[in-house]
This record gives structure tokens, sequence and C-alpha cells, in this order.
């Protein structure tokens, strides 16, 4: 074999290797707000992962019929699919389109027999990539409501690419009013929290060794009136962060093991205190990319906030103070002179 054969043997596998390994997001560069959807205007619970296929970082959010004439109740928050931007860097977003499958993802819209009109709803996806394949549990409700009625179900897809995906299974949980699902790994098992509508709203768990059969559903969080769960690994700890409903910021707990018994540590973006545009409203829904910046473990948190029915992406980090306390300032690193429009108009 030649030189130059050995020598493009090593340039892949270096690609390769960069490919597999995500940027490290610089969120001093951050702007505001930080992605707003380009189609409706209405982008909500987003979820963000590095797709090392394509070698940039995916967004995954609902995206609300927040520009739909006319609505009736809430049925511009149904019949929503399921948007994606993309990033290279983690903090400039451009919109790529839907996801695509089977199941109705494509278009929940063109679904018959179900709800009070036409239609289907898909909610807040979560994501995992492992070995090689993309694996995506989403909300599913029933139908297109004017009110807050309907099942709603976790199901479970999965892509080679991040894009095109493929119905595996309906998730047997703890009832059929279950939403808003994140899924992490502690130990051997793997772990779903999600929202359990039919509970008090609390924070329940299951686990599971294939990700497929879920079992021993229970209560993670002590006191409900929550949605969209997140727990993640941070500073040799886990953290729960769930949006405590209705609009009272995004609440903040711990646990040893990272499956139960956590206990409240603090509430963060509860108050409309942002000087930063769009940003001067209660933080929603959050999305946690945690990463090594130097010395120094960086959790960045994704989220939303809310103006009538416009929706506006916003990034800001959880910081550890030395006493241990954590907190979150979204105004750190605001620009004085893109503040004018902080109130949220257009």
């Amino acid at each position: 074999m030649s030189w130059f054969f050995f020598s493009c043997l090593s340039l892949l596998s270096v690609v390769s290797v960069l490919a597999q390994t995500p940027p490290v997001i610089d969120i001093s560069k951050v702007p505001a707000p930080l992605y707003v959807d380009p189609v409706t205007h209405g982008g909500t619970d987003p979820f963000v992962i590095w797709n090392p296929v394509r070698s940039v970082w995916f967004m995954y959010y609902t995206q609300r019929r927040s520009n739909m004439q006319h609505p009736v109740g809430v049925d511009w928050v149904h019949g929503s699919p399921i948007a994606i931007a993309t990033s290279p860097d983690g903090v400039h977003w451009t919109y790529l389109g839907l996801c695509q499958g089977d199941h109705n993802l494509s278009d929940p819209l063109s679904a018959r027999g179900a709800g009070p009109e036409p239609g289907i709803t898909w909610w807040a996806p979560c994501f995992l990539y492992l070995n090689q394949k993309f694996h995506m549990w989403i909300v599913r409700v029933d139908g297109v409501y004017t009110n807050w009625e309907g099942k709603r179900n976790i199901l479970h897809f999965t892509s080679d690419d991040g894009i095109r995906w493929h119905y595996e299974s309906t998730c047997t949980l703890a009832s059929d009013r279950v939403i808003d699902p994140t899924v992490y790994r502690v130990g051997s098992l793997w772990c779903m929290v999600y929202k359990n509508e039919a509970a008090g709203s609390h924070t329940f768990v299951s686990q599971s060794d294939d990700l497929v059969h879920w079992t021993n559903a229970r209560t993670a969080d002590p006191d409900g009136s929550q949605e969209a769960p997140f727990v993640f690994r941070w500073q040799d700890r886990w953290w729960l962060i769930v949006d405590a409903i209705p609009g009272r910021g995004l609440r903040l707990y711990s646990s040893e093991s990272g499956v139960d018994h956590f206990k409240y540590v603090t509430t963060i973006l509860d108050k409309g205190d942002g000087v930063r545009a769009q940003d001067n409203a209660v933080g929603h829904h959050p999305g946690v990319v945690v990463q090594q910046s130097g010395s120094r473990q960086q959790c960045l948190i994704y989220y939303f906030t809310e103006f009538g029915r416009r929706d506006f992406m916003q990034l800001a980090d959880l910081e550890m103070r030395p006493d241990g306390s954590v907190y979150c300032d979204r105004n750190k690193r605001a620009n004085p002179t893109k503040t004018a429009d902080a109130q949220g108009k257009p």
C-alpha cells in the first residue's frame, strides 16, 4: 500500500473522530433571541443534540400553529409537527424543516378519525444517539382539541440520520395522559422521566434495560404541578429541572440516585427580569446541554419565552457558587445596545 493511501486513511479517521465530537458551545457569543421559528413563530420545547451524521447541532422543537387564523381555544397548540433547526456552533441556528416519518409524523393534520377535527398532535420529543442510531421518544395526542383533553402517549421512533424516522413502539407507562419525556442512563438501566397528568402533574420515572419495555413507574418529585422534566448529570450530582406550572419558572432538584428522591434546590427564570430582546418573561420547557469548557463543566439551558402566541428560543447557563448554591443570570451576557426590544415586540 502506498503512503498516500495510508495518509488518506489517517485523514478519514481524524475526520470521523471530529464528526463524532461536538464543538464546545461558546455562550459568550449568544444572540437574543437565540432563534425564532420562521414558519409559524411558534417554536417551543427545545431539545438540542449533536448530530454526528451531519456534523452539526440539531435543535428539535414543537412547531405550534401560532400564526393560525381565528383559533378556537387551544387548537393552535395542537396539530403541531416537530421541526428541526441546525447550527455549527450551538449558537447560530438555521431552519432545516420538519421531521419526516411514518405514523403521520410528517403530516399530523392529514390523520383522519381522531379528536374533534381531523388530525393528531406531536409534542416535545427527546433524543438519544446510540450505536449509530438515533432514538426519539415523542408525545402523540390523539386529536386536535380546543381544550386540554385527549389521550396522550409517548411513542418510540428510530432514525439513521435524525431526519427520517420509523415508528418502533408505544411505551407502556403510568397512564395514557403522559407528556414531555426525557431518557437518560443511570448505571445499567435506562430511565425515562415524564409528566403524569393523571397523577396531579407529578414527574414520574420508569425504567428499562432495552429502551423498549418500561416498568416500575413511580413518582420522582416531591411536589407536582410541573411539566417538561429533564434529568442531567452536572458537577458530580444528578439534577432534575422542570417547568413549574402555571408560569412559575424552572424548578431545580437534586438527587443522589438520579432516579427518585429528588429534593428541591431553587427556582430559576421565574421572573420577567430579562433585559435581552424577547427575554423579559418567564422561561419555559428547558433543554439542557452539559459540556466541558476548559477546566469548567458548563451547563447550558435552552428555553423559550412567550409573548401572546409568539415564542422565542433563548440560551443561558446554570452556574454554581463556591458555597454549592446554583443560579442562572440570563442578563450576564446582555448587550446593552441590543435590548431595546426586550418587551417581546416583533
